[in-house]
């Protein structure tokens, strides 16, 4: 693929010499991008000593295809808007088709679906008025991205029309990608057998690929395992997103978009077998090799591994997950507005005679439509945030709040600081080992749950009750002195001893102990809750069934 400098870049034959080096970088550039962007580079300079739009066009272009497959949107963007340019004073097809087709991705991926299945239509168009095959299969591949997902309802008849192309052409590596593209839309369709047996055909034509096909084999093992899924066998699933992921990662430079779902198809087959921490792992090793890129892919990840552990029941995790998720889309929000502004200015500067104010009146329409809808999604997203934030806040047993929210909660009136002094009880339930011993554990939750309740029933709404662990309650009264505090569990302690515990099981008396303890300024909680804890095992001391407050424990008579 190496391009040998001329000796004098005037010549007519040397402008045929880049050509063929763009010809063969652009078939090359999927298995080594790296490889492909040198020429390319190399081919813009040879292009502009040559005065060649046309060569300066393509090899422009091509860097931004090299650009979007690394993920590089921004990249991409700035020199499609320059091999428009060029592409402007050249008359040449191969050319136009191929800024036309990296056109049709950009406005793709930026949320232009329309400007996206026109430019599209036009790179076809001029492919097969050149009657070159080798153009007319880029062109083809190049926009499966846009019809795939726009749903055209011609898809299938498509798909069928590239793979007869690559298999006139003997082209293998895109016979086998063709025949991953047919395979996916027959998962779409439902149809898991046949999907399989498409895909199984995809590998082996891609495992006999001549030269590099580690590209090509990444892709449709990484296929396979999404179909595998469905066909219920996860085993044979992550054997296949783990082939995948090695043959993605082995150069150093992974295609973000397969890379995000091959790991989210290995997170989903190692839930399926039970292996949720290397699910987990796998998710942070792969976020980890995207670095700061593509937080779309990153955010897929992230969203995949708290839908694994919320379904595991690691709630806390699952919301955190889901928080560094938000995150990420809310950046690929403002990355994809300001892609968007960019591509649509681009495209005004150069279509500039055509009647100005109603085209930017069109293009803010499409932008603002695609606003609301990642607007939309965001709000979904936050919306879930908040239930897991709720769910990790609350103790599963009781439904009352935990230590998490305690601490969310101190730093909330240390933030706003109310008023008045903060008092904090710590109460527990009397002889509950022996409720447990004699009547069983599952009526020992019977008891937490009623208890629970109590509290909550006699406590004002701006108190805040926590189930601190096992039969252990903490209760929170901002702006409470500590006469009313110890009148307020002097309340609570009638409340659990006054119940009729013999509803739940016949012979059953609860009491409670407590603690209370008042400060004037409420930042050293640690200090707050070790007197309170000392005053519980006061009233432990001194008998139960009682209340020890400032320097005093009150019971009933």
């Amino acid at each position: 693929m190496s391009l040998t400098r001329p000796s004098n870049p005037t010549e007519p034959g040397d402008a045929e010499v880049v050509r063929q080096t763009l010809d063969r970088a652009r078939r090359a550039y999927y298995e080594n991008p790296s490889g492909a962007l040198i020429e390319a580079i190399r081919c813009h300079e040879f292009g502009r000593a040559l005065d060649q739009p046309d060569l300066c066009a393509r090899a422009r272009a091509l860097q931004g295809a090299i650009s979007l497959h690394r993920g590089d949107l921004s990249g991409a963007l700035a020199v499609a808007v320059e091999a428009e340019r060029h592409a402007e004073r050249s008359q040449d097809a191969t050319a136009q088709t191929e800024v036309a087709a990296l056109k049709a991705q950009l406005s793709f991926f930026t949320g232009a679906y329309a400007p996206a299945v026109s430019h599209a239509e036009r790179a076809l168009q001029l492919a097969d008025s050149t009657g070159d095959h080798d153009l007319r299969i880029y062109a083809r591949r190049a926009t499966c991205l846009v019809f795939g997902n726009v749903g055209v309802r011609d898809w299938r008849d498509r798909l069928e029309e590239l793979l007869e192309l690559t298999i006139a052409r003997a082209d293998l590596w895109e016979e086998a990608i063709s025949r991953n593209d047919i395979a996916c839309w027959l998962q779409e369709e439902g149809d898991v057998c046949g999907a399989e047996a498409e895909i199984d055909r995809a590998v082996e034509v891609a495992e006999r690929v001549p030269g590099a096909n580690r590209f090509a084999l990444a892709v449709v093992h990484s296929t396979r395992a999404d179909i595998r899924l469905l066909a219920g066998r996860p085993q044979d699933a992550l054997d296949d997103a783990r082939r995948s992921i090695e043959l993605l990662t082995a150069g150093g430079e992974p295609n973000p978009y397969v890379l995000g779902a091959t790991v989210r198809a290995e997170v989903q087959a190692r839930m399926a077998l039970g292996q949720l921490d290397d699910a987990r792992e796998s998710g942070e090793d792969a976020l980890a090799l995207l670095g700061e890129s593509v937080p779309r892919t990153r955010s897929l990840i992230l969203n995949t591994l708290a839908t694994a552990l919320r379904e595991a029941g690691r709630i806390e995790e699952a919301f955190d997950a889901l928080a560094r998720a938000a995150e990420l889309e809310r950046q690929a929000f403002r990355e994809l507005s300001d892609l968007h502004l960019s591509l649509e200015r681009a495209n005004l500067e150069a279509t500039a005679a055509r009647r100005e104010t109603d085209v930017l009146a069109a293009k803010n329409r499409q932008l603002e439509e695609a606003h609301a809808e990642l607007e939309r999604r965001a709000t979904q997203l936050e919306g879930l945030q908040e239930q897991l934030r709720e769910q990790a806040e609350r103790d599963p047993l009781t439904g009352v709040h935990n230590r998490r929210f305690l601490s969310r909660a101190l730093e909330r009136l240390a933030r706003e600081r109310i008023p008045g002094p903060l008092s904090l009880a710590v109460l527990d339930l009397d002889h509950f080992k022996q409720i447990n011993d004699q009547f069983g554990h599952a009526t020992g939750d019977q008891v937490l749950v009623r208890a629970a309740g109590l509290l909550c029933d006699v406590l004002r709404s701006s108190d805040i009750v926590v189930r601190s662990g096992g039969e252990e309650f903490l209760v929170l009264m901002p702006s409470t002195d500590a006469h009313a505090a110890t009148v307020c569990c002097q309340r609570i302690r009638e409340a659990i001893h006054d119940e009729d515990w013999e509803r739940i099981s016949p012979g059953m008396f609860v009491t409670t102990s407590v603690g209370v303890a008042t400060a004037e300024d409420p930042s050293n909680l640690d200090a707050l809750i070790s007197l309170a804890d000392q005053r519980l095992y006061q009233a432990k001391h001194e008998g139960r069934d009682r209340v020890v407050g400032e320097d005093r424990g009150v019971r009933a008579a």
